[in-house]
């Protein structure tokens, strides 16, 4: 049966060939028929080729083809003339049922989309047959919300910091609770750490450690680095991997203005990039390398553990810090969010955040919790009514004189305003019976300075329009 397949997949290629020979189809129909019908583990060797040689890191090496081919056995792709959009989107589908989270379900199509593109630039696949695979709304689905520290929650973490080593070595043994136990071995357990005994412990461990002062000086010196790396974080918006591959060569301190250097080749983005250093952290970072002993150029300014969330973690819980939506990456959320407390121009902390999008600066790594909404409504213009009262004194509508009647002495102006003012024309009052007259008294007894007649020949002029009726 193997036999007769190959002999047919043979006669198959054969002619592919007479027809390119007599001009039926070209060279890249050929080509592209070849590359379908090849196994597609021979394509995905050939992208993790590529990919290296663009200088990708391992893990990122590492990460994007077990996702690829974790995602291709599972739709069941042996050959590039089998990828579809249906089993994709059933795989997506069952993933949700399984409680699996959009971000990550988007992480292992994004790769085999890539995958995909890339194929298509190498003219081994005509089109994507996965366009109708859309992304999943990742924040709908939210399943890590970070948080930015508050300054204060920010400071008491830098004393910790520097202090924990040496505390965690002075740390009493207590006894397990009996309930607890679960092995001999762990019968006896050292205290937890809190903002309280901190400093306790620190002096225990001094006097334990009077005939070691080397190593507790090394001690001290894990901590002051520990401290740092926050620090720099927090005052940079560096990544996790950016101050891993941070070096002397990309730090200048020396000018009358600091500022380090973002590789391309370490930059998430893949684009260098040039920030400032605030001046404290210049003076403590100069003071660092002078401690570290003049490094070379090419050494590396911080030793982060690769297990820097836990010791953050810890950190955290030793300075009574809620660690909830608290991470290493959400120490550049705290950065973002500090610098919209500063009042920064927007376009000014996107660069300084270094995203491509300014939704992304303030949509979400600002913290709007901490933002101080209650200093900015003061901050607003005070609407007073005094300037208000002073115009309606001035029109006659205050000081005992009708709303309505003071409206029409403003309206009319001249004597009839002076009138009204001086109280010789007024309104009856609202309780006057029904079908009396509401039109305006004149008061015989008023002194204006040109007085109305009351002759049967001659009207006042100047309160109503004189008609034809009102006789000559």
């Amino acid at each position: 049966m193997d036999k007769r397949a190959t002999q047919e997949y043979a006669a198959e290629l054969q002619r592919k060939v007479d027809r390119e020979k007599a001009g039926i189809i070209d060279r890249r129909s050929l080509n592209l028929s070849a590359h379908l019908t090849a196994p597609i583990a021979n394509h995905v060797n050939a992208y993790r080729v590529h990919l290296r040689s663009c200088g990708v890191s391992a893990k990122h090496d590492k990460e994007t083809f077990r996702r690829l081919e974790h995602l291709l056995n599972e739709c069941g792709f042996a050959r590039l003339s089998d990828l579809k959009a249906e089993p994709v989107q059933r795989w997506c589908t069952l993933r949700r049922d399984e409680n699996m989270g959009a971000r990550t379900i988007n992480t292992y199509t994004g790769s085999l989309q890539a995958f995909i593109r890339w194929c298509i630039q190498g003219q081994r696949i005509a089109e994507n047959p996965l366009v109708t695979v859309a992304r999943l709304n990742e924040r709908a689905d939210v399943r890590r919300e970070r948080r930015a520290l508050s300054e204060a929650e920010l400071q008491r973490l830098l004393v910790v910091a520097e202090l924990r080593p040496l505390a965690d070595y002075g740390r009493a043994v207590v006894k397990r609770p009996k309930e607890d136990r679960k092995k001999k071995r762990d019968t006896w357990i050292r205290e937890k750490l809190t903002p309280d005994t901190i400093a306790e412990c620190c002096e225990k461990a001094r006097q334990a450690l009077q005939k070691k002062p080397e190593y507790i000086a090394h001690l001290e010196k894990l901590g002051r680095e520990r401290r740092l790396i926050y620090l720099t974080a927090v005052l940079t918006g560096l990544r996790r991997g950016e101050l891993e591959q941070l070096t002397w060569r990309d730090l200048s301190l020396d000018g009358p203005k600091a500022w380090l250097t973002v590789r391309a080749a370490v930059a998430k983005n893949g684009e260098a990039a040039t920030l400032p250093i605030h001046s404290d952290l210049a003076v403590e970072l100069g003071t660092w390398r002078v401690e570290q002993g003049e490094p070379l150029d090419g050494d590396r300014v911080f030793r982060v553990p690769k297990e820097l969330v836990k010791a953050l973690r810890r950190d955290l819980r030793a300075a009574g810090i809620d660690t909830t939506g608290v991470d290493v990456h959400a120490l550049r959320h705290t950065t973002a969010t500090r610098l919209a407390r500063a009042g920064i121009a927007p376009r000014t902390a996107q660069e300084l955040m270094r995203h491509s999008d300014i939704r992304l600066t303030f949509g979400t790594y600002t913290d709007p919790r901490l933002l101080d909404t209650g200093r900015a409504v003061e901050s607003l213009p005070r609407l007073t009514d005094k300037p208000m009262k002073e115009r309606i004194r001035a029109t006659g509508t205050c000081g005992g004189v009708s709303p309505r009647l003071g409206k029409l002495g403003a309206q009319l102006g001249g004597k009839a305003h002076q009138a009204i003012q001086s109280g010789a024309i007024s309104f009856p009052e609202s309780g006057s019976k029904r079908g009396r007259s509401t039109r305006p008294q004149v008061s015989l007894d008023s002194r204006l300075s040109n007085p109305i007649q009351n002759s049967s020949t001659k009207r006042a002029i100047g309160f109503e329009p004189t008609t034809s009726s009102l006789g000559t």
